[in-house]
């Protein structure tokens, strides 16, 4: 027996090198088996914990279909609102000089070519004029190229101006004023002296200068 551990143990010793690398090459290959096994065990538990369903995950996001308007309620009556239509400031105005912006008219006071932001009615000198619309009076100037200027505001968005009239109006800022009542008479004002006795009357639109004959009624 004795000889047989010193037989071994010389054995061992001479290949100690080759034995050495024989177990190092199993105990990786044994490590990679148990680690492969463990990667396919734990996938087939997954697969098995995955529970399938027909029906797909749908946020909870409401349709705008789903909302139901107000107006389709029984009963409810949805009407457009009237459109603006002016009346003339005094009776069988007419137009004496167009709007233009996106061209030049001849300036006969200036003697230049410019743009004319508003519109003209001849008439006389002391001429009545009413209020083209229902507003509120905003603000009173006295200007001296432009006359008394009365700004009033019709809606949200709307402000009709009036300029060329005399210093004796007949309204203050803050009044409430009815289509076809009477706002002031009309004087010379010397910013359009030579173009005569007018009023010229402007509209804002957000302060922005728009053409103010679409909205009278010579023009539906």
């Amino acid at each position: 027996m004795k000889k047989f551990f010193l037989k071994a143990k010389y054995f061992i010793k001479r290949n100690i090198y080759p034995i050495t690398v024989t177990l190092c090459t199993a105990l990786m290959i044994g490590i990679i088996a148990i680690s492969a096994y463990t990667s396919i065990v734990s996938s087939t538990e997954d697969k098995n914990n995955v529970i399938v369903t027909d029906n797909p995950i749908v946020d909870n996001v409401s349709d705008g279909d789903d909302k139901k308007d107000e107006s389709d309620e029984p009963g409810t009556v949805v009407t457009n609102p009237d459109p603006i239509i002016f009346d003339l400031p005094f009776e069988n105005a007419t137009i004496s000089k167009e709007y233009a912006d996106d061209k030049l008219l001849y300036d006969a006071t200036t003697k230049f070519w410019c743009t004319h932001q508003g519109i003209d009615f001849a008439c006389s000198e002391g001429q009545k004029v009413v209020a083209i619309y229902d507003g509120t009076v905003t603000k009173i100037e006295n200007s001296m190229m432009n006359g008394t200027v009365v700004y009033i505001k019709i809606t949200d968005e709307l402000v009709v101006v009036y300029k060329g009239l005399s210093s004796d109006v007949s309204v203050k800022e803050g009044d409430t004023v009815k289509k076809g009542q009477e706002i002031g008479s009309v004087t010379s004002m010397l910013l359009e002296k030579a173009d005569g006795v007018h009023l010229h009357l402007e509209l804002l639109q957000k302060e922005t200068l728009i053409d103010p004959t679409e909205y009278f009624s010579f023009n539906k």
